[in-house]
């Protein structure tokens, strides 16, 4: 169930206590199967800190004046950008660009006075310090520090501004000339393309993982076992590119070292390695812009929770593609506005809402105030109500 009001951030679950300075990696949280990739360790009064190439030679049919069939052999394919060759491009330059990031976040827990150290990955997209990561690396902590690749200087970094309703935060550290990475348009995206993940995954600072994009447009819903909510993700993309503990806020690139998403979930496997998450680039992308301007999101809000449907979905319940709502907050401009329970909500303005345009995305392109023409389907019947969105609470 998606819940367009509601967002909570996980947080992180400290490691066993060691008695030794000792830096090691915590095991990660686990959360109903899905965790979020943010690396922590713990201690007490201290500070212990955490294809080759194939060429393929097909043959050739030659055919002499006299009708006899000679079989010759084609010179071998010169291919400039081989799988092999994007990804070592990509770690070599876009590498340059990503970071890692150390937390330091002190429990609330006054007797114990517990520390708490974590590791994620960020990455800068602008030259003056300005780096992108997840929420969840960077919630509630009391220090902040980032390492470039290329540089044995740490940097001390403070937090522009978040939405963890997103799980996006952008950090800022005093800097200049710095590598950029570059966003892609992940709505171009293909299942299986070519998808590379960097970060520092269980604090192996810039690593880097290939695979493809296995899936696209995922609902997946991430249990908060300290708060007893849910976060949900509606439009994540799907990787076989391992992920791993310290992988959060890390890019997915493209093979031209583009970001087209933020790797920030894995859901774990009874053996092997799992599945992989990241957010949505283009989503991340606009919050990004909206944090480095304005250091918050001026996020429009309806008053719904709803249901995504699919094809399938709205097949086997009777009803058409789009958002089911489950519930209205009273008051709300849904509320205002008509809306019921059971509607499904087709489309705002021209846009339709499916998998590729999913309800909380297509509203976020509008800012709170704005009057918008929402379709709904109601007992067989397509009909469309004026709403006047509000600000989120």
């Amino acid at each position: 169930m998606a819940s367009e009001p509601q967002f909570f951030p996980p947080t992180p679950e400290p490691a066993p206590l060691s008695p030794v300075p000792v830096e090691k990696p915590a095991r990660p949280r686990r959360r109903t199967g899905f965790i979020a990739v943010a690396l922590a360790s713990a201690i007490i009064g201290g500070l212990v800190g955490s294809a080759a190439t194939i060429l393929l030679a097909p043959q050739l049919i030659k055919v002499t004046p006299s009708g006899t069939a000679v079989v010759a052999p084609l010179a071998p394919i010169t291919n400039n950008l081989t799988e092999e060759s994007a990804v070592i491009s990509v770690a070599a330059q876009a590498g340059k660009a990503v970071v890692e990031i150390k937390t330091t976040i002190t429990s609330p827990d006054m007797f114990l006075q517990q520390e708490q150290h974590g590791i994620g990955s960020g990455f800068i997209v602008r030259s003056d310090g300005y780096i992108v990561t997840n929420n969840h690396v960077v919630e509630n902590a009391r220090q902040l520090q980032v390492i470039l690749r290329d540089q044995a200087k740490t940097y001390d970094a403070r937090v522009v501004g978040t939405s963890p309703d997103d799980d996006v935060a952008v950090l800022k550290i005093d800097a200049t000339d710095l590598p950029t990475l570059n966003w892609a348009d992940s709505s171009a995206l293909k299942v299986g393309q070519l998808a590379i993940a960097i970060g520092s995954p269980l604090g192996q600072q810039n690593s880097v993982t290939k695979g493809v994009i296995s899936a696209l447009h995922r609902f997946i819903s991430i249990p908060n076992p300290t708060t007893g909510q849910v976060e949900n993700i509606l439009n994540a993309i799907q990787t076989d590119a391992q992920i791993n503990p310290g992988n959060s806020g890390g890019p997915l690139l493209n093979s031209a070292g583009q970001v087209v998403g933020v790797n920030f979930a894995i859901e774990q496997a009874q053996a092997g390695p799992g599945l992989g998450f990241a957010l949505d680039g283009n989503a991340a992308r606009d919050i990004a812009n909206q944090l480095v301007q304005t250091g918050h999101v001026n996020r429009p809000f309806l008053g719904v929770t709803y249901n995504q449907l699919d094809e399938t979905a709205a097949a086997a319940n009777g009803l058409v593609v789009g958002a089911v709502v489950t519930a209205i907050t009273a008051g709300s401009p849904a509320d205002h506005a008509g809306i019921k329970v059971n509607d499904v909500i087709t489309k705002v303005n021209d846009q339709t809402i499916d998998d590729q345009h999913p309800l909380k995305d297509v509203l976020r392109q509008y800012a709170p105030g704005t009057k918008v023409s929402v379709a709904i389907y109601r007992g067989g019947k397509t009909q469309t109500l004026q709403v006047t969105l509000g600000t989120h609470p």
